[in-house]
């Protein structure tokens, strides 16, 4: 005869299974919504690809042979620049909404910071022009100055997502808009279109690909 009680009851292997089922159930929800929260790597390298390879490309086109570059092309490139950040911002707080405590402080912090550090560069080449700097060199810090508050941003997108990718991608143009000035103009144009745009396009297409896989 057998005993019903339940310390007579000689546990079974299975009895854990559905505990531990929804243990790792409860995990992968977790880090599902992390993933959510992450700004989309493949949407911003091709945004700001395709906002620089035309921006800064149809700049050169209008200036290699030493002229000033045209006024449309002038317009296409801040107004393209101006969409980006815009852009940025709006998808780094749709991705954070709805999370209450640090990460959506964080988040808001995050991507209030790029309005912030175009600001800061467009007052420092307007400095630069009040101050006397020419032509040149207005617009070869005006690019580099671009490039690294763009770069260190996603340095700091990478590092506060834990994402790889973007830590590269932001050293990598940090890295481009120094090399950028130094080739002066009109080189400095096509280096950041190709090596900056071009490789933000690349990097878009890595991730895109990634995810996938």
């Amino acid at each position: 005869m057998t005993s019903d009680h339940p310390r007579d009851r000689t546990p079974r292997p299975d009895d854990a299974v559905p505990e531990l089922a929804d243990a790792l159930a409860i995990i992968d929800a977790q880090r599902a919504r992390a993933e959510d929260t992450r700004p989309s790597g493949s949407l911003l390298f091709g945004l700001w690809g395709t906002v620089w390879l035309v921006g800064y490309g149809g700049i050169w086109l209008t200036s290699r042979d030493g002229s000033a570059p045209s006024l449309l092309a002038g317009v296409v490139a801040i107004v393209g620049g101006v969409i980006a950040v815009v852009v940025t911002i709006v998808h780094v707080l749709h991705r954070t909404r709805g999370i209450a405590g640090t990460s959506a402080r964080q988040g808001a912090m995050y991507g209030w910071a790029w309005p912030v550090g175009f600001l800061a560069q467009s007052m420092i080449v307007g400095g630069l022009g009040r101050a006397g700097a020419s032509d040149e060199v207005t617009a070869l810090a005006a690019n580099a100055i671009a490039a690294l508050v763009v770069g260190l941003l996603y340095v700091a997108g990478g590092m506060l997502w834990c994402a790889t990718s973007m830590y590269v991608i932001g050293c990598w143009m940090a890295l481009t808009g120094a090399a950028a000035a130094l080739v002066g103009l009109p080189g400095s144009y096509l280096v950041m279109a190709l090596a900056g745009g071009g490789g933000m396009l690349a990097a878009g297409l890595l991730e895109t690909v990634r995810a996938r896989a």
